[in-house]
């Protein structure tokens, strides 16, 4: 059984979250009202996985967040508000070493999706953190198939007219680091399916853009895609490109969710195969489920690059694996590599 430690000054959140978890038969669960009992707990207990609200007493998340890290390797999962300024303190605690966030309900009617994302996070962050107590097993090792960074893949990635990313759990700090590393003079656009709700994603964008100072933006409907922005696909919405008299253009479609997600990394890469056949190069990273793999496989079919995050730098290795498994993924890398790849174009 899951050992969870749940911390939340609200009684109501305690107990909602406390009663979910225990309703499994998977978890056992432990409460506390304040950081201060938190990391008292933290000093006395092995927790596979926490649970933090933001807003509390003494010290807010994130801040406990680092001191839980200096005394536990527990995986930590944030509770965040479905707002704007929500979402810039949710980024901050996946800086500081949160594995996800979980949106915390607004109504009542919001409470059965929270129920199922939770006992779904947390059973994953269960999952990872087991991981990380046994002795690795890299899979790459067995399924690697790697390519180096020659001339000819350098040759066929300078064609390129776009690259698209699909990317999930654990995702924010590993493109904040990558875009960082981007040179100032890369020239490509760049497409990002990041799963997150709305609200979000404006304010991912923006922090990218202040972090790295590179043209980042969330994407508009119809707008032309420049060379060297990226684009952040607008939660709620799926993201595509379309080819209109030699141009690319993005376009925001408010159709039915893909694999349970919306935007879906399926609809981007399959856009990309459409529009630009060979020239491209997609990228599926770090992330729960299967959301990419039927896309960037069209991509790969058109002979474009595709590359998959190697399972050592994953948060959680699901959507690579999965790319990897359909023979959708040409190229295994760590992000510093697919980084060292593009700055080569």
């Amino acid at each position: 059984m899951y050992k969870v430690l749940v911390v939340d000054d609200s009684a109501f959140m305690r107990q909602l979250i406390k009663s979910i978890l225990e309703q499994t038969g998977m978890f056992s669960v432990m409460v506390a009202q304040t950081p201060l009992i938190a990391l008292d707990r933290v000093r006395k207990f092995k927790f596979d996985v926490i649970t933090i609200d933001y807003e509390m007493p003494y010290m807010n998340g994130v801040e406990l967040i680092k001191k839980i890290r200096e005394v536990s390797d527990s995986k930590i999962l944030m509770i965040s508000a479905y707002t704007h300024p929500g979402a810039h303190t949710t980024f901050e605690a996946l800086s500081a070493g949160a594995f996800d966030y979980i949106l915390k309900p607004l109504k009542e009617e919001e409470i059965e999706e929270f129920k199922s994302e939770l006992i779904k996070k947390v059973s994953a962050a269960c999952e990872e953190y087991k991981k990380t107590q046994t002795a690795p097993t890299a899979v790459e090792d067995v399924k690697v198939f790697k390519v180096p960074i020659e001339d000819s893949l350098i040759e066929r990635a300078k064609v390129a007219k776009v690259v698209g990313i699909g990317i999930s759990t654990g995702g924010p700090p590993v493109l904040e680091k990558m875009f960082k590393s981007l040179k100032k003079d890369f020239s490509l656009p760049i497409l990002v399916v990041q799963h997150m709700p709305p609200n979000f994603t404006k304010a991912f964008a923006e922090r990218l853009a202040s972090i790295t100072s590179k043209c980042i933006k969330e994407a508009e409907d119809r707008e032309e895609v420049k060379p060297g922005c990226i684009y952040i696909a607008k939660g709620g919405y799926h993201l595509a490109i379309e080819e209109k008299a030699g141009k690319l253009y993005t376009r925001v479609l408010d159709l039915e969710k893909i694999k349970s997600h919306k935007p879906s990394a399926d609809i981007l890469f399959s856009s990309i195969a459409e529009a630009c056949g060979k020239d491209a190069i997609g990228i599926v990273m770090t992330g729960m489920g299967s959301d990419g793999s039927d896309g960037i496989l069209e991509m790969k079919m058109k002979g474009a690059i595709t590359t998959a995050q190697n399972e050592k730098s994953c948060v959680v290795f699901g959507m690579p694996k999965v790319a990897i498994e359909k023979g959708a993924i040409e190229l295994i890398m760590s992000p510093e590599e697919i980084v060292e790849l593009l700055n080569k174009i």
